[in-house]
């Protein structure tokens, strides 16, 4: 495994540097985390990384914003993070050198791998989401993971009872949340540059924006890619009633997880792992 490498460029005359760590052989496969406070690369993806990587190169990232990233993922111009997060990936395809990439995104990065289909189709191959942002659900508004989420650098700023809530938010057994996982979180979290530019928050004065719906974009429906949507269906953050949204998607198999919440990739490895390595390899 090679650790710490980066790649650097420049968007609109801003530079920025993404850190990632490439590991195994085989087609290219690119691992898109969630967006909550503290997450990296690393840590959503630590038990999925020696399956994934035994048949595939496979390339872990902090996205701009999070992790030992610049944190200015805004660059990109957009006033979605969903696509701002496509135009950066695109940008680090290009110098690392990958035409093409299988990728896997949970949450935020779920959200990603869709606008990074949308936006630059040629780009991707097969694509696997996990409770992805953006769903519409009528009559349903953010949850109060969500607002946790956009809200966490707000007031005081981050705070380790703050970020034990959101991570209760996340999973279905939350026995598993050691003090030793919340302390590692908390401390991804408390990085002064995202403190002082928080890639997710809750616009000023005002609610979600109306572009955080990303199932309404009328181009899911001319998806050609063969997609997976996996929800867990004790998901508190992103409900599982969304997948419903993500339906118009015309090559995409939907499975919803029993005793699995938010993580399903983390919480309900050995299922993922399995699923996720028969989606990508069946011809």
């Amino acid at each position: 495994m090679n650790e710490r490498k980066f790649a650097t460029g420049t968007h609109d005359g801003a530079a920025w540097s993404m850190h990632y760590t490439v590991k195994g052989q085989g087609p290219a496969l690119i691992l898109l985390h969630g967006g909550g406070p503290g997450a990296t690369g690393a840590s959503n993806y630590s038990r999925n990384i020696d399956a994934l990587s035994a048949h595939f190169t496979t390339y872990f990232i902090d996205m701009l914003g999070w992790g030992q990233s610049s944190k200015n993922l805004q660059i990109f111009g957009s006033p979605s993070p969903f696509m701002n997060g496509a135009h950066a990936l695109r940008a680090f395809m290009d110098v690392v050198g990958i035409p093409k990439a299988h990728l896997i995104g949970n949450s935020f990065g779920g959200s990603v791998a869709y606008c990074m289909a949308l936006e630059y189709p040629d780009r991707v191959d097969r694509l696997v989401a996990m409770g992805p942002g953006g769903a519409y659900i009528e009559g349903q508004g953010p949850t109060p993971g969500i607002i946790q989420l956009v809200t966490y650098y707000a007031g005081e700023g981050p705070t380790r009872e703050k970020l034990a809530a959101f991570l209760q938010n996340l999973l279905y057994d939350v026995s598993v949340l050691t003090p030793a996982l919340i302390d590692e979180r908390f401390a991804a979290s408390n990085d002064p540059e995202i403190t002082a530019n928080p890639p997710l928050r809750l616009p000023p004065g005002g609610p979600l924006p109306r572009q955080a719906h990303l199932s309404e974009d009328p181009r899911l429906k001319t998806l050609t890619h063969r997609c997976l949507l996996v929800w867990g269906q004790q998901d508190k953050v992103n409900l599982p009633a969304g997948a419903h949204s993500f339906s118009s998607v015309p090559n995409q198999d939907i499975v919803l997880l029993a005793q699995c919440g938010h993580w399903a990739q983390w919480e309900q490895a050995q299922k993922f792992n399995a699923l996720v390595l028969w989606f990508l390899r069946d011809v």
